[in-house]
């Protein structure tokens, strides 16, 4: 990516910019290069769903969304009007307020503390690929199994 002089002098001033990835690609041409497919997404909401019932009896806060931890969306109208919008609505996505997490990359950090869970609760014996929520909430009870290992 080469941004130029007049680009980073802006940025260092403080001053309005815009600039354009000249590496930008359709999203038809960048896929097959991708490391990660929609199957993978996929995986990862199944995955937070299977443990939302440890997640709803560790934090009881994430009750109201069924131990998922999502991001409230609050309406913004004067932003709305700011940008000269007539009609819908604006929303905002707070991520700054999601329950435990605070952000979406602490969100992605507990992702992989519940990814590396699940698999050493696997290959344990702990779950199995038909373990339901009861078998995923119980999982708070083996704390002294999971003591054991360090991410």
């Amino acid at each position: 990516m080469d941004i130029n002089e007049k680009t980073i002098a802006a940025l260092k001033g403080a001053k309005e910019c815009f600039w354009e990835n000249p590496d930008l690609l359709p999203f038809r041409e960048a896929e097959p290069s991708l490391t990660f497919h929609s199957g993978d997404i996929e995986d990862a909401r199944a995955r937070l769903e299977r443990f939302a019932p440890l997640i709803k009896r560790l934090f009881p806060e994430t009750g109201e969304n069924g131990g998922l931890i999502e991001s409230p969306l609050k309406e913004i109208p004067g932003m709305r009007k700011e940008l000269g919008l007539e009609e819908g609505r604006l929303l905002l996505k707070m991520d700054s307020h999601l329950p435990i997490a605070g952000s979406v990359k602490a969100r992605g950090g507990i992702y992989e503390v519940l990814k590396h869970t699940e698999d050493l609760a696997l290959e344990s014996g702990l779950l199995t690929a038909k373990s339901g929520p009861d078998e995923y909430a119980a999982l708070a009870d083996k704390k002294d199994f999971f003591s054991g290992y360090k991410i």
